[in-house]
Protein backbone atom coordinates (compact mmCIF):
# COMPACT_ATOMS: atom_id res chain seq x y z
CA UNK A 1 0.00 0.00 0.00
CA UNK A 2 0.85 3.37 -0.31
CA UNK A 3 3.02 4.48 2.95
CA UNK A 4 3.58 8.32 2.31
CA UNK A 5 -0.29 9.27 2.38
CA UNK A 6 -0.65 12.98 1.15
CA UNK A 7 -1.97 14.91 4.24
CA UNK A 8 -4.42 17.21 2.03
CA UNK A 9 -6.20 13.52 1.28
CA UNK A 10 -6.11 12.58 5.02
CA UNK A 11 -7.54 15.53 5.95
CA UNK A 12 -10.50 15.26 2.97
CA UNK A 13 -11.38 11.75 4.67
CA UNK A 14 -11.47 12.97 8.07
CA UNK A 15 -14.11 15.46 7.01
CA UNK A 16 -15.77 12.41 5.02
CA UNK A 17 -15.68 10.53 8.45
CA UNK A 18 -17.27 13.55 10.44
CA UNK A 19 -20.22 13.88 7.77
CA UNK A 20 -21.03 10.51 8.37
CA UNK A 21 -19.22 8.16 6.15
CA UNK A 22 -17.87 4.87 7.01
CA UNK A 23 -14.82 4.77 6.04
CA UNK A 24 -10.49 7.84 -0.19
CA UNK A 25 2.72 3.68 -29.77
CA UNK A 26 4.75 5.84 -28.17
CA UNK A 27 3.10 8.54 -30.19
CA UNK A 28 0.63 11.12 -28.69
CA UNK A 29 -2.33 9.88 -29.55
CA UNK A 30 -6.51 10.55 -28.13
CA UNK A 31 -8.08 8.51 -25.70
CA UNK A 32 -11.74 8.75 -25.24
CA UNK A 33 -13.06 5.55 -23.30
CA UNK A 34 -16.05 3.91 -23.24
CA UNK A 35 -18.34 5.67 -21.58
CA UNK A 36 -16.90 9.27 -22.19
CA UNK A 37 -16.50 11.99 -19.84
CA UNK A 38 -17.77 12.95 -16.79
CA UNK A 39 -20.10 15.14 -15.10
CA UNK A 40 -20.12 18.72 -17.06
CA UNK A 41 -21.11 20.75 -13.59
CA UNK A 42 -20.50 18.63 -10.76
CA UNK A 43 -23.77 18.74 -9.65
CA UNK A 44 -25.81 16.49 -11.78
CA UNK A 45 -28.79 15.99 -9.62
CA UNK A 46 -30.68 13.92 -9.46
CA UNK A 47 -28.62 12.44 -12.06
CA UNK A 48 -27.17 10.23 -9.72
CA UNK A 49 -23.81 9.57 -11.77
CA UNK A 50 -21.11 9.94 -8.98
CA UNK A 51 -19.25 13.15 -10.03
CA UNK A 52 -18.04 10.53 -13.00
CA UNK A 53 -15.84 8.80 -10.36
CA UNK A 54 -17.95 5.16 -10.67
CA UNK A 55 -20.07 6.13 -13.73
CA UNK A 56 -20.15 8.29 -16.76
CA UNK A 57 -22.41 11.07 -16.62
CA UNK A 58 -26.09 10.07 -17.90
CA UNK A 59 -25.84 6.54 -16.51
CA UNK A 60 -26.07 5.03 -13.17
CA UNK A 61 -24.44 2.99 -10.77
CA UNK A 62 -27.39 2.70 -7.90
CA UNK A 63 -30.59 0.69 -6.71
CA UNK A 64 -33.67 2.08 -7.65
CA UNK A 65 -37.01 2.33 -5.68
CA UNK A 66 -39.31 2.16 -8.46
CA UNK A 67 -38.18 5.13 -10.65
CA UNK A 68 -36.28 6.83 -7.53
CA UNK A 69 -32.46 6.31 -6.28
CA UNK A 70 -31.84 4.99 -3.25
CA UNK A 71 -28.50 4.30 -3.06
CA UNK A 72 -25.38 3.45 -5.19
CA UNK A 73 -23.12 0.94 -4.89
CA UNK A 74 -19.17 1.30 -4.53
CA UNK A 75 -18.23 -2.38 -3.24
CA UNK A 76 -18.43 -5.00 -0.79
CA UNK A 77 -17.12 -5.34 2.79
CA UNK A 78 -15.88 -7.86 4.51
CA UNK A 79 -15.80 -8.15 8.36
CA UNK A 80 -15.96 -10.40 11.01
CA UNK A 81 -20.08 -10.23 11.44
CA UNK A 82 -19.95 -11.14 7.47
CA UNK A 83 -20.42 -9.00 4.21
CA UNK A 84 -22.05 -5.65 3.46
CA UNK A 85 -22.68 -3.64 0.72
CA UNK A 86 -20.48 -0.46 0.90
CA UNK A 87 -23.22 2.02 -0.87
CA UNK A 88 -23.49 5.78 -0.97
CA UNK A 89 -26.72 7.16 0.24
CA UNK A 90 -29.01 9.09 -2.08
CA UNK A 91 -30.45 10.56 0.46
CA UNK A 92 -27.65 12.12 2.21
CA UNK A 93 -24.68 12.11 -0.36
CA UNK A 94 -21.78 12.78 1.62
CA UNK A 95 -22.73 9.72 4.04
CA UNK A 96 -21.67 5.99 2.67
CA UNK A 97 -23.99 3.19 4.45
CA UNK A 98 -23.10 -0.55 4.99
CA UNK A 99 -25.88 -2.85 4.26
CA UNK A 100 -25.78 -6.49 5.43
CA UNK A 101 -25.24 -8.91 2.88
CA UNK A 102 -26.79 -12.34 3.38
CA UNK A 103 -27.40 -15.93 1.02
CA UNK A 104 -30.72 -15.35 -0.02
CA UNK A 105 -31.04 -18.90 -1.85
CA UNK A 106 -28.20 -20.53 -0.52
CA UNK A 107 -27.62 -24.13 -2.51
CA UNK A 108 -27.37 -27.84 -1.29
CA UNK A 109 -26.78 -28.56 2.22
CA UNK A 110 -23.07 -29.19 2.94
CA UNK A 111 -23.09 -31.67 5.96
CA UNK A 112 -26.80 -30.91 6.47
CA UNK A 113 -26.37 -27.36 6.91
CA UNK A 114 -27.50 -24.43 4.36
CA UNK A 115 -23.90 -22.39 3.53
CA UNK A 116 -23.74 -18.93 5.07
CA UNK A 117 -21.90 -16.16 3.15
CA UNK A 118 -18.51 -15.45 4.59
CA UNK A 119 -17.23 -12.55 2.60
CA UNK A 120 -16.59 -11.94 -1.48
CA UNK A 121 -12.83 -11.05 -2.90
CA UNK A 122 -11.80 -10.02 -5.99
CA UNK A 123 -8.64 -9.05 -7.93
CA UNK A 124 -6.93 -8.69 -11.33
CA UNK A 125 -7.59 -12.38 -12.39
CA UNK A 126 -9.84 -13.87 -9.58
CA UNK A 127 -13.00 -13.46 -8.10
CA UNK A 128 -14.81 -15.71 -5.80
CA UNK A 129 -17.35 -16.10 -2.72
CA UNK A 130 -16.74 -17.94 0.22
CA UNK A 131 -19.49 -19.61 1.47
CA UNK A 132 -19.40 -21.92 5.25
CA UNK A 133 -21.53 -24.87 5.71
CA UNK A 134 -20.95 -26.74 8.28
CA UNK A 135 -17.32 -26.79 9.08
CA UNK A 136 -17.05 -26.98 5.46
CA UNK A 137 -15.91 -23.93 3.75
CA UNK A 138 -15.92 -23.15 0.22
CA UNK A 139 -14.81 -21.03 -2.67
CA UNK A 140 -17.13 -20.60 -5.56
CA UNK A 141 -16.13 -19.09 -8.49
CA UNK A 142 -17.75 -18.88 -12.36
CA UNK A 143 -21.05 -20.79 -12.94
CA UNK A 144 -21.68 -21.39 -9.16
CA UNK A 145 -21.30 -17.63 -7.99
CA UNK A 146 -24.01 -16.95 -11.03
CA UNK A 147 -26.36 -19.23 -8.99
CA UNK A 148 -26.53 -17.62 -5.77
CA UNK A 149 -29.35 -15.14 -4.91
CA UNK A 150 -27.97 -12.81 -2.21
CA UNK A 151 -30.38 -10.60 0.09
CA UNK A 152 -30.34 -7.02 1.53
CA UNK A 153 -32.48 -4.87 2.58
CA UNK A 154 -32.89 -1.09 1.36
CA UNK A 155 -33.04 1.64 3.30
CA UNK A 156 -36.36 3.81 1.37
CA UNK A 157 -38.10 6.90 1.93
CA UNK A 158 -41.77 6.26 0.91
CA UNK A 159 -43.92 9.30 1.67
CA UNK A 160 -41.30 11.64 1.62
CA UNK A 161 -40.95 12.44 5.46
CA UNK A 162 -37.19 11.40 5.56
CA UNK A 163 -38.33 8.34 8.31
CA UNK A 164 -36.54 5.25 6.22
CA UNK A 165 -38.38 2.01 5.98
CA UNK A 166 -35.83 -0.85 4.55
CA UNK A 167 -37.37 -3.10 2.21
CA UNK A 168 -35.80 -6.54 1.14
CA UNK A 169 -33.68 -6.55 -2.51
CA UNK A 170 -32.34 -9.38 -3.62
CA UNK A 171 -29.02 -9.55 -5.49
CA UNK A 172 -26.94 -11.34 -8.16
CA UNK A 173 -23.44 -11.41 -9.14
CA UNK A 174 -22.31 -12.57 -12.67
CA UNK A 175 -18.21 -12.84 -13.30
CA UNK A 176 -17.52 -11.96 -16.78
CA UNK A 177 -13.71 -12.16 -17.16
CA UNK A 178 -10.74 -11.18 -15.55
CA UNK A 179 -11.55 -8.66 -12.80
CA UNK A 180 -15.16 -7.82 -14.37
CA UNK A 181 -18.47 -8.68 -13.25
CA UNK A 182 -22.04 -8.02 -13.87
CA UNK A 183 -23.95 -6.81 -10.99
CA UNK A 184 -27.93 -7.47 -10.95
CA UNK A 185 -30.78 -6.94 -8.24
CA UNK A 186 -34.54 -7.11 -7.93
CA UNK A 187 -36.76 -5.30 -5.30
CA UNK A 188 -38.66 -8.78 -3.40
CA UNK A 189 -41.00 -10.14 -4.95
CA UNK A 190 -40.64 -8.90 -8.50
CA UNK A 191 -38.94 -11.83 -10.65
CA UNK A 192 -37.45 -8.72 -13.34
CA UNK A 193 -33.61 -8.47 -12.46
CA UNK A 194 -32.00 -4.85 -12.84
CA UNK A 195 -28.92 -3.98 -14.58
CA UNK A 196 -26.95 -2.04 -11.42
CA UNK A 197 -24.66 -0.24 -14.29
CA UNK A 198 -26.96 1.05 -16.82
CA UNK A 199 -25.93 2.97 -19.30
CA UNK A 200 -28.56 4.07 -21.94
CA UNK A 201 -26.81 3.37 -25.39
CA UNK A 202 -25.21 -0.19 -23.92
CA UNK A 203 -27.02 -2.90 -22.25
CA UNK A 204 -23.90 -4.75 -21.57
CA UNK A 205 -21.69 -2.38 -19.42
CA UNK A 206 -20.02 -4.37 -16.42
CA UNK A 207 -18.04 -3.66 -13.14
CA UNK A 208 -14.14 -3.03 -12.49
CA UNK A 209 -12.60 -4.84 -9.33
CA UNK A 210 -10.51 -2.48 -7.46
CA UNK A 211 -9.40 -4.48 -4.17
CA UNK A 212 -8.35 -3.64 -0.83
CA UNK A 213 -8.77 -0.14 -1.49
CA UNK A 214 -11.76 2.65 -0.99
CA UNK A 215 -12.35 5.73 -3.35
CA UNK A 216 -15.07 8.13 -2.19
CA UNK A 217 -17.59 8.90 -4.67
CA UNK A 218 -17.47 12.42 -4.26
CA UNK A 219 -13.88 13.48 -4.56
CA UNK A 220 -12.26 10.16 -5.46
CA UNK A 221 -9.56 10.13 -2.32
CA UNK A 222 -8.24 6.74 -2.53
CA UNK A 223 -7.46 4.94 0.90
CA UNK A 224 -6.30 1.51 1.71
CA UNK A 225 -8.84 -0.47 2.65
CA UNK A 226 -7.89 -4.38 2.95
CA UNK A 227 -11.34 -5.50 3.88
CA UNK A 228 -12.83 -3.33 0.97
CA UNK A 229 -13.53 -4.98 -2.62
CA UNK A 230 -14.84 -1.62 -4.65
CA UNK A 231 -17.05 -2.27 -7.13
CA UNK A 232 -16.95 0.54 -10.39
CA UNK A 233 -18.67 0.40 -13.61
CA UNK A 234 -16.37 0.55 -16.16
CA UNK A 235 -17.78 3.58 -17.92
CA UNK A 236 -16.14 5.67 -14.93
CA UNK A 237 -12.76 6.85 -14.00
CA UNK A 238 -11.61 4.21 -12.01
CA UNK A 239 -12.69 1.48 -14.67
CA UNK A 240 -10.93 3.89 -17.70
CA UNK A 241 -7.83 4.80 -15.45
CA UNK A 242 -7.22 0.92 -14.80
CA UNK A 243 -8.09 0.37 -18.83
CA UNK A 244 -5.43 2.74 -20.01
CA UNK A 245 -2.94 0.55 -17.32
CA UNK A 246 -3.06 2.96 -14.40
CA UNK A 247 -3.67 0.20 -12.17
CA UNK A 248 -2.36 1.11 -8.19
CA UNK A 249 0.15 -2.01 -8.34
CA UNK A 250 2.52 -3.90 -10.64
CA UNK A 251 1.33 -6.06 -13.64
CA UNK A 252 3.89 -8.75 -13.13
CA UNK A 253 3.65 -9.29 -9.29
CA UNK A 254 0.26 -7.47 -8.73
CA UNK A 255 1.85 -5.95 -5.48
CA UNK A 256 1.18 -2.95 -4.80
CA UNK A 257 3.43 -0.12 -5.33
CA UNK A 258 3.70 3.58 -4.07
CA UNK A 259 4.47 5.22 -7.52
CA UNK A 260 1.53 3.35 -9.28
CA UNK A 261 -0.61 4.02 -6.33
CA UNK A 262 0.34 8.05 -6.81
CA UNK A 263 -0.39 8.33 -10.37
CA UNK A 264 -3.72 6.13 -10.37
CA UNK A 265 -4.88 8.29 -7.82
CA UNK A 266 -3.43 11.37 -10.14
CA UNK A 267 -5.60 9.63 -13.13
CA UNK A 268 -9.04 9.53 -11.69
CA UNK A 269 -8.78 13.37 -11.09
CA UNK A 270 -7.54 13.99 -14.81
CA UNK A 271 -9.56 11.92 -16.42
CA UNK A 272 -12.91 13.63 -15.30
CA UNK A 273 -11.33 17.04 -15.24
CA UNK A 274 -11.33 17.53 -12.08
CA UNK A 275 -8.67 20.44 -11.81
CA UNK A 276 -10.00 22.06 -8.45
CA UNK A 277 -10.67 19.14 -5.76
CA UNK A 278 -7.35 19.76 -3.83
CA UNK A 279 -9.22 23.35 -2.82
CA UNK A 280 -12.45 21.71 -1.98
CA UNK A 281 -13.91 21.92 -5.45
CA UNK A 282 -15.33 18.40 -6.81
CA UNK A 283 -17.02 19.50 -9.92
CA UNK A 284 -15.37 18.00 -13.27
CA UNK A 285 -14.83 20.33 -15.78
CA UNK A 286 -15.44 18.61 -18.69
CA UNK A 287 -17.91 16.64 -21.11
CA UNK A 288 -19.14 13.16 -22.41
CA UNK A 289 -17.10 12.11 -25.27
CA UNK A 290 -14.12 14.28 -24.87
CA UNK A 291 -10.96 12.87 -26.24
CA UNK A 292 -7.81 13.94 -24.41
CA UNK A 293 -3.81 13.07 -24.79
CA UNK A 294 -1.97 11.68 -21.63
CA UNK A 295 1.55 11.51 -20.69
CA UNK A 296 2.72 9.92 -17.03
CA UNK A 297 6.12 10.43 -15.68
CA UNK A 298 6.90 7.05 -15.39
CA UNK A 299 5.79 5.54 -18.79
CA UNK A 300 3.44 3.36 -16.78
CA UNK A 301 0.15 3.58 -19.37
CA UNK A 302 -0.62 1.54 -21.76
CA UNK A 303 0.58 2.99 -25.15
CA UNK A 304 2.07 6.07 -23.24
CA UNK A 305 5.80 7.43 -22.30
CA UNK A 306 7.21 9.96 -19.61
CA UNK A 307 8.01 12.66 -22.94
CA UNK A 308 6.15 15.81 -22.12
CA UNK A 309 7.14 17.46 -25.21
CA UNK A 310 4.76 15.44 -27.66
CA UNK A 311 2.12 16.78 -25.84
CA UNK A 312 1.98 20.35 -28.11
CA UNK A 313 -0.93 21.52 -26.13
CA UNK A 314 -0.21 20.48 -22.85
CA UNK A 315 -3.94 21.23 -20.53
CA UNK A 316 -2.78 20.58 -17.15
CA UNK A 317 -0.33 18.34 -15.21
CA UNK A 318 -1.71 16.07 -11.77
CA UNK A 319 -1.76 14.87 -8.89
CA UNK A 320 -4.32 13.18 -6.51
CA UNK A 321 -5.37 16.63 -5.06
CA UNK A 322 -6.05 17.47 -8.50
CA UNK A 323 -4.15 19.97 -10.96
CA UNK A 324 -1.19 21.09 -10.30
CA UNK A 325 -1.17 23.77 -12.77
CA UNK A 326 -3.83 24.83 -15.72
CA UNK A 327 -3.31 26.16 -18.98
CA UNK A 328 -6.88 27.96 -19.56
CA UNK A 329 -5.88 28.22 -23.37
CA UNK A 330 -5.65 24.28 -24.05
CA UNK A 331 -8.77 22.93 -21.38
CA UNK A 332 -10.71 19.99 -23.25
CA UNK A 333 -13.47 22.08 -23.16
CA UNK A 334 -15.63 25.24 -21.92
CA UNK A 335 -17.39 24.52 -19.30
CA UNK A 336 -17.26 27.25 -16.99
CA UNK A 337 -15.00 27.09 -13.80
CA UNK A 338 -16.68 28.29 -10.52
CA UNK A 339 -15.77 31.90 -9.86
CA UNK A 340 -12.49 32.20 -7.50
CA UNK A 341 -10.88 28.96 -8.38
CA UNK A 342 -7.57 29.69 -9.83
CA UNK A 343 -4.39 27.65 -10.94
CA UNK A 344 -0.80 28.22 -11.90
CA UNK A 345 -0.46 28.45 -15.60
CA UNK A 346 2.33 25.32 -16.52
CA UNK A 347 4.37 28.03 -18.59
CA UNK A 348 5.98 27.39 -21.96
CA UNK A 349 9.10 24.80 -20.55
CA UNK A 350 6.76 22.17 -18.12
CA UNK A 351 8.85 19.58 -16.33
CA UNK A 352 7.69 16.60 -14.14
CA UNK A 353 7.77 16.88 -10.30
CA UNK A 354 7.40 14.73 -7.21
CA UNK A 355 3.57 16.28 -7.50
CA UNK A 356 3.25 16.77 -10.85
CA UNK A 357 3.00 12.97 -12.63
CA UNK A 358 0.55 13.01 -14.49
CA UNK A 359 -0.49 15.14 -17.28
CA UNK A 360 -3.31 15.84 -19.97
CA UNK A 361 -3.06 17.48 -23.23
CA UNK A 362 -5.42 17.80 -26.28
CA UNK A 363 -4.69 17.94 -30.23
CA UNK A 364 -6.27 21.88 -30.55
CA UNK A 365 -7.27 24.36 -28.09
CA UNK A 366 -11.04 24.32 -27.73
CA UNK A 367 -12.72 26.91 -29.69
CA UNK A 368 -13.68 30.17 -27.18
Amino acid sequence: MLNTFPAWLTGLLLLAVAAGCRLPTAGARPDSPSGGGSCPTGQCDPDPNGLGIYVAEGHSYCFFHEKTPVACLEGFVNSPEGVALHVRSMYRRDQTLRLPLHLRHPGKPVDGEHPTLESIHGNVGDFFVAVRGGDVSRKLRGEPVSRLVFGFKLPVDLDGTGTLEDLLYELALEPVSGNRLVVRYRPVPSTVWLRQCQAPEDQNVASVLLPQRQVDGLNAAVRPHDETLTVACETGAIGACMNWGYQPWTPETLQADPDREFVHGACLQAKRAAYFVGQGDPRSYTVSGTEILRRDAHGFGRNSNNDLQELEYLEALWSPRGAECLNLTNRRSRVPIQNGLTLPACGPFPRWSSQARFATGVEQPSKP
